[in-house]
């Protein structure tokens, strides 16, 4: 990202000299100052820090700050508001001072014109200081601070707040913004009631102007592009216009493409060289430039933040570097991998944001409305032996999520659910659908409508996990919740949606422990699939075969599912399967080991079953089988059967149920 600031003989041209021959020094950022003669500022004081006021030398700027000067005034020739101050002169402040330098800070003539303040003049004269020091035009009504990378601010007299010109954190080179036929958005802060417009460029060439005015009650200001087609590399200019000052702010290699939210818990946040084969997935960065990627720093907040507090790796191309970077820090494996399985198949750019924290439970990534609705207890808190991450409601959507409102998605994938295996388990099917809903309704709005109110969600079922007896039904449970209790997705509740299976993925030997399993490839690989399948209208198989109709055949001690997919049956297993025998209102589980079967039916022996067989349940266990050897697959795809757990309540009609499609 580039601007421009005039350097320090420019300011003193500005003052006095000829707009005409203002230089121009290559900075982060622009300020282009109206051709008109100015008058040389009485003071400039410059400051390192703002909030203690304390006393400063700056080897740069060269102005010690000693005390704050009352009211003093630019002179260019307007209604006089002020008078200098007069300095004794065996006190100059000018001493030791370059001579273009000496004229910025000499004590302005007694006035014959009139005079007026200026705070664009303050600000275009301390703009060479903003790199490295905090300037103060003391009276002036403004104060020109530092703004980080993307931009400068400026703090108003008459109004306390932060009213600096810049992009929001996210919006950065090499960013992806969404492609048609949604427009992208672009915004940022800036000076109330200034003019912001905002180009388009290509090969340097403008090809789209989008104007708007910074809110007054925000600081804010926001424009929604034309929807693009696919590629790049583009360049984003935003001009901001305050009365004769402009501030000039561009971002480089852009491209337009799908912009993906990855967000959840450790296994999200695992990291490119915690998986299995890592050196070779390192290795491979090079045929995936068009795939950016940008995650953002682990924070919380008790509030909803506007915009992201900090983010660890700004958008940058994929290297071996920002993809194996630590455990457990940035960039999300899942996430990187299900981009490029994307781009493989889409061969356009591909825009990543990872957004995760370790050991986190759902109710910090949800919002205090939809938790409410849930009638998640606000005392509520989680065991301290449980407690790994940050678990306070909503703090992680409001510092980690909230902030990304305004961007324009294609979709999200979330992996998250262990840390609630022991932790309001059992609101888990309606806390999960009801953040999917909360989320899109969020995106949706804060990006005036772009991103589709059913914007494709992906998630994934859990994997195994070698526990002790607390969370021997606890971990099956919430996979079970993890689909609203249906077994599979979409469903009514959770419209749009895909899963990967993950139950057939452990890790015994995992160095992070068998709930970190290291195959991500698998998993991001099951994802892609259903965001073909759901977010891009392919036909294709996303998920593994569930029983379609499930039906006890009357003296033959059998039980008998029928599939509406092609089953493929991997190995035998007699405990896989268990169905609930009840006498007298009391049940137990049983095993029904499985007896015979064609390519989508299948035939369960329960003659253990000597009472009324109420209901079955398939891989209802923390760790069902061993990596990739799970009973049951889809014909073709292997893809796994999902577990599941169904009532069978008329032994005649059978249960019926709907089957992944």
């Amino acid at each position: 990202m580039d601007y421009w600031v005039p350097s320090l003989s420019s300011a003193s041209q500005i003052a006095g000299g000829d707009p005409e021959k203002i230089p121009e020094t290559k900075g982060k950022g622009e300020a282009s100052i109206s051709k008109r003669k100015w008058g040389k500022p009485p003071h400039l004081s410059v400051l390192l820090e703002l909030e203690s006021m304390v006393p400063v030398v700056f080897s740069r700027c060269r102005e010690t700050v000693s005390s704050p000067v009352p009211a003093p005034s630019f002179h260019y020739g307007g209604r006089r508001e002020a008078r200098a101050p007069r300095r004794p002169r065996t006190a100059s402040r000018t001493s030791g001072l370059g001579r273009a330098e000496s004229e910025l800070f000499r004590p302005a003539p007694r006035p014959r014109p009139r005079w007026r303040p200026c705070p664009e003049a303050c600000a275009a004269a301390t703009a060479s200081c903003q790199h490295d020091c905090v300037g103060i035009c003391l009276g002036s009504g403004a104060t020109v601070i530092p703004a980080g990378p993307r931009g400068f601010g400026l703090f108003s007299s008459d109004k306390v707040g932060y009213v600096g010109f810049r992009f929001a954190s996210y919006i950065d080179d090499y960013m992806v913004l969404q492609r048609e036929p949604a427009g992208a958005v672009i915004w940022g802060y800036g000076t109330p009631r200034a003019t912001v417009t905002v180009t388009l460029c290509r090969d340097q060439e403008p090809i789209m102007k989008k104007g708007t005015r910074v809110k007054a009650d925000s600081n804010t200001w926001t424009v929604v592009l034309d929807p693009m087609k696919p590629g790049g590399p583009y360049e984003v200019m935003a001009q901001q216009t305050l009365g004769r000052i402009n501030f000039t702010l561009r971002v480089h290699d852009v491209l337009f493409g799908d912009v993906w939210l990855c967000s959840g818990q450790s296994n999200m946040k695992m990291t490119v060289s915690q998986v299995f084969n890592a050196t070779g997935e390192l290795s491979n960065t090079a045929a995936y430039q068009s795939v950016r990627i940008l995650s953002v720093s682990s924070t919380q907040a008790q509030q909803e933040l506007e915009d992201l507090a900090k983010v660890d790796l700004r958008w940058s191309k994929p290297t071996s570097k920002n993809l194996g970077h630590g455990n457990f820090t940035y960039m999300s494996a899942v996430c990187w991998l299900f981009g490029r399985f994307l781009y493989d198949t889409l061969r356009y750019p591909v825009g990543l944001l990872s957004s995760s924290w370790s050991g986190t439970p759902i109710e910090a990534w949800s919002s205090r409305r939809s938790l409410e609705a849930c009638g998640v207890p606000r005392s509520g808190s989680m065991p301290s032996d449980l407690k790994i991450g940050p678990s306070a409601h909503s703090v992680l959507w409001n510092a980690m999520i909230h902030p990304l409102r305004n961007m324009t998605l294609k979709g999200v994938i979330w992996y998250q659910g262990e840390s609630n295996v022991n932790f309001n388990r059992d609101l888990y099917n309606c806390t999960f659908p009801l953040l999917i809903d909360d989320w899109r309704q969020t995106f949706h709005d804060g990006s005036q409508g772009q991103t589709e109110r059913l914007f494709p969600f992906g998630f994934v079922q859990l994997s195994s996990y070698l526990s002790g007896e607390a969370l021997h039904d606890g971990l099956p449970q919430i996979r079970w919740h993890q689909t609203a209790d249906f077994g599979y997705v979409p469903n009514q509740r959770m419209p749009n949606t895909f899963m990967a299976a993950a139950v057939d993925l452990c890790d015994r030997n995992s160095p992070f422990g068998s709930i970190h399993p290291r195959d991500k490839q698998t998993v991001a690989y099951r994802l892609h699939l259903g965001a073909r399948a759901l977010a891009y209208g392919e036909k294709l198989i996303f998920q593994g075969p569930l029983p379609q109709k499930i039906e006890l055949l009357a003296d033959t001690g059998l039980l008998n599912l029928t599939y509406s997919q092609p089953i493929k049956v991997q190995r035998r297993d007699d405990k896989i399967f268990e169905v609930s025998c009840c006498s007298d209102h009391q049940c137990k589980w049983l095993p029904a080991p499985m007896d015979t079967f064609s390519t989508q039916t299948l035939a369960l022996n329960i003659t253990s079953c000597h009472d009324t067989p109420a209901a079955l349940r398939y891989a209802w266990t923390p760790w069902p089988c061993e990596y990739k050897q799970c009973p049951l697959y889809h014909l073709t795809s292997t893809l796994p059967a999902p577990p599941f757990i169904a009532p069978i309540t008329n032994p005649s009609s059978g249960y019926h149920s709907r089957t992944a499609k």
